[in-house]
């Protein structure tokens, strides 16, 4: 009897060690997330499988109004990639919470995510502003851009309960200049903003780089100009690890793609560019693997085009549509928008705004894509698909 016990006792202790008790500390959920855009807006929600494939799981109301994909710089008509900008919804990096810009409302949800990947609604804000659209998130403060006012890039700190209060509000390049696109530095010590138009009608783009500094309480200091390379600067996505002052950018209104150096200072100076993206239109969305050796550029005529990256952070063109999809009928183009990179650099996900779908892809050694699969967004509209972010 005494030794049964000392058997059981010991292997008690071995599955313990060999992972027995794990499921004190489950796995983490991996995940992606986009947002319909919807009158009442919701959150549109997938489990990110080992293979890069997506199990669906239902959409979480985000508590506040899209557009229903009204296009404020088509002229508030109907039209793919209504909200304009890259980083509509945003994961801090943490992955304990998601936040949303809810255009139809001027509001902002935060969501905490779960290790199980349950989304739980904090808070819905006010950000004070007209169409926010661009959002990006460092030590506890939130930045966001909007598309309308005097004021169009506020700073706002986020409370344990979720709640956005106000720090200041910022002048960008000119009142209602529409401005694409907010990010921070990987330094943490600047708020990037590009994309500007002086006019909607006409199409006035306002060809240039802002920097803010960012001060110890999250407010911003005067920001820095920089002439762009091309015209229209749209996207932009920093590089990694040794190419962390890298900023590669996207040029609509141009039809290219740039690559800029970011200085201590806040300047910014140019790589390589403008190179025009071949045979497409309106490049806009970004997308750089976690090794810094490729670009995906998705453009509003539907295709993703693939560039290389040097180890200076200049850019090469390797294939203008390295992945497309037919538009649906009434759609133009399949209008590839929004995208995101997997952690590990394996998988690439894509929004088609024109088919109303995400669309999986494997990365190949040489930055060739992989269809893995697509699952539908299923907006109202079928084409305010906006956003795409994921854990």
């Amino acid at each position: 009897m005494k030794q049964h016990i000392l058997l059981a006792a010991t292997m008690t202790a071995m599955l313990a060690a060999c992972g027995g008790g794990s499921d004190d500390n489950p796995a983490p959920v991996h995940q992606l997330f986009a947002q319909t855009n919807d009158s009442s807006n919701t959150v549109v929600r997938f489990v990110r499988n080992a293979d890069g494939t997506l199990t669906p799981k239902g959409t979480v109301a985000t508590g506040g109004r899209g557009t229903n994909g009204v296009n404020y710089f088509m002229g508030n008509i109907v039209a793919p990639d209504a909200l304009t900008s890259n980083n509509s919804l945003i994961v801090s990096p943490d992955g304990t919470r998601l936040f949303v810009a809810n255009a139809g409302d001027n509001t902002v949800s935060t969501f905490s995510i779960t290790s199980s990947g349950d989304l739980s609604l904090l808070a819905v804000s006010p950000t004070g502003g007209v169409r926010p659209t661009s959002l990006a998130f460092s030590n506890g403060v939130l930045y966001v851009t909007h598309q309308q006012g005097a004021q169009e890039l506020g700073a706002y700190r986020v409370g344990s309960d979720g709640k956005l209060t106000s720090l200041a509000q910022y002048t960008v390049a000119a009142q209602d200049a529409l401005p694409t696109q907010v990010a921070v530095s990987p330094d943490g010590k600047f708020v990037v903003v590009n994309g500007f138009l002086k006019t909607v009608t006409p199409v006035t783009p306002l060809n240039m780089l802002l920097a803010y500094p960012i001060n110890s309480d999250g407010t911003l200091g005067q920001p820095v100009s920089s002439k762009s390379a091309g015209v229209g600067p749209f996207g932009g996505r920093f590089g990694s690890g040794a190419l962390a002052a890298a900023y590669i950018v996207t040029e609509a209104a141009g039809g290219t793609a740039s690559s800029y150096s970011l200085s201590s200072t806040g300047s910014f100076s140019t790589l390589s560019g403008p190179i025009a993206v071949t045979g497409q239109q309106a490049p806009c969305w970004i997308a750089l693997t976690p090794d810094n050796k490729f670009a995906y550029v998705g453009n509003g005529s539907g295709a993703v085009s693939l560039f290389s990256l040097d180890t200076t952070g200049k850019l090469t063109l390797v294939n203008t549509a390295v992945a497309t999809e037919t538009a649906v009928a009434g759609q133009a183009s399949a209008f590839a928008n929004d995208s995101w990179i997997s952690p590990d650099g394996k998988y690439l996900y894509q929004d088609y705004a024109g088919d109303d779908k995400i669309v999986s892809y494997t990365i190949g050694p040489n930055g060739t894509l992989t269809k893995l699969g697509e699952q539908p967004a299923n907006t109202v509209s079928k084409i305010s698909l906006q956003g795409l972010t994921g854990t």
